[in-house]
């Protein structure tokens, strides 16, 4: 445990951004079932301007897509870490895309939130 611990804080930045990756898919995924969790009808999952809606679906899609976005990042979180530990450079590349990735999942979330 003490190494593990030790290993945390010998790569904060990898750390770091994992962390603020992953409370952004948290935080997105709470919004989401609190905003959205009394609406009856379909949710509107998808909206295209071109052709209008393209998906409807549910609580569980966007519970789908958090859960997504958690698994993924913390695949992520491993690559990176076993990266940083080679290359520091392709650690925080990779912690970076993971970030962005999070990122992407918050605003999508948000915007499921806003359309409906």
């Amino acid at each position: 445990m003490k190494k593990n611990i030790e290993r945390l804080l010998k790569h904060r930045t990898v750390s770091f951004a994992f962390a603020i990756s992953f409370f952004l898919v948290i935080i997105g995924w709470i919004r989401a079932y609190f905003a959205l969790r009394g609406v009856q009808q379909p949710l509107i999952v998808h909206f295209n301007n071109a052709f209008g809606i393209n998906q409807i679906g549910g609580l569980a899609d966007l519970s789908a897509v958090a859960a997504f976005g958690i698994v993924s990042l913390i695949i992520d979180f491993f690559l990176s870490m076993e990266l940083d530990e080679r290359d520091h450079f392709l650690g925080k590349l990779t912690a970076a895309a993971g970030l962005f990735f999070a990122a992407l999942i918050f605003i999508g979330l948000s915007a499921i939130v806003s359309v409906n």
